[in-house]
């Protein structure tokens, strides 16, 4: 009898996910800003110690954006972290939503100059590959650990731009990277070269709850006065893209 107790809790244990403690990974003081709040946000600019204060301390976390340091990509910073209820949702449910690219279409966002919310991306679909706008279907099968898509955002200000998304999933973790392949224009004026604007997502599991982190790094040329315009434009792409994100999770989040 003892023997199938130890076997059978052994097996019960076994059958639970394993999942993060949201307070380990983010820091005592940030979870007790984010219970509070919901959210902290972080923007630098001319940035060249190159680090990411807010990212949580987590395999995929470390393993995605420790790497950007490579990039040097030192313009600007942007990084969101949230704190959001998971209410029945899966890891499963979130990789899905990460890689249906078309979902972000009719994305809004809230425009400082005109001081109204309009639409974010007018269309956004997966093509080909980062030469080729041929429109594909979404890619949504199976585990996402190592998939790539290329996908085209029509972006209101920015104009048309090819993306490369790569993917990462574990057990507790999913995340999404996107890499500009093709210049990045704001009006007439080609703001940002290829490769040289990344933005960044991972869901990360911890019980009842996700700690979600959005970054976003960019080199951009010296515009002068619409400097500032460019820096807004993407960093309001963050904010706009998680809460496209939360949305489609069929309303679980």
């Amino acid at each position: 009898m003892k023997k199938l107790f130890i076997m059978a809790a052994v097996l019960t244990i076994g059958s639970h996910s394993f999942c993060y403690n949201a307070r380990e990974i983010v820091g005592e003081k940030n979870y007790e800003i984010l219970q509070k709040e919901g959210k902290i946000q972080l923007n630098r600019f001319n940035d060249e110690d190159n680090d990411l204060e807010l990212l949580p301390d987590t395999e995929i976390s470390r393993k995605l954006f420790e790497g950007w340091k490579n990039h040097n990509l030192t313009s600007m910073a942007g990084e969101n972290l949230y704190l959001v209820p998971k209410n029945g949702s899966s890891i499963k449910d979130v990789s899905v939503i990460l890689r249906s690219v078309s979902r972000l279409e009719g994305t809004t966002y809230y425009s400082n100059r005109k001081k109204r919310t309009e639409v974010l991306y007018k269309n956004a679909y997966c093509i080909k590959n980062a030469d080729d706008r041929t429109r594909i279907p979404d890619f949504t099968q199976g585990n996402a650990d190592g998939q790539v898509q290329y996908c085209v955002l029509d972006d209101n200000s920015l104009g048309k731009t090819n993306y490369r998304i790569s993917y990462m999933q574990s057990e507790n973790e999913v995340a999404a990277e996107f890499t500009n392949v093709t210049p990045v224009s704001y009006g007439p004026i080609k703001a940002v070269s290829e490769e040289k604007l990344l933005i960044g997502a991972v869901f990360i599991d911890c019980g009842d709850e996700y700690i979600v982190y959005m970054a976003e790094r960019a080199n951009f040329f010296n515009i002068g006065f619409l400097e500032g315009k460019v820096k807004n434009s993407l960093l309001s792409r963050l904010e706009a893209i998680y809460g496209c994100f939360v949305k489609q999770i069929g309303g679980k989040l």
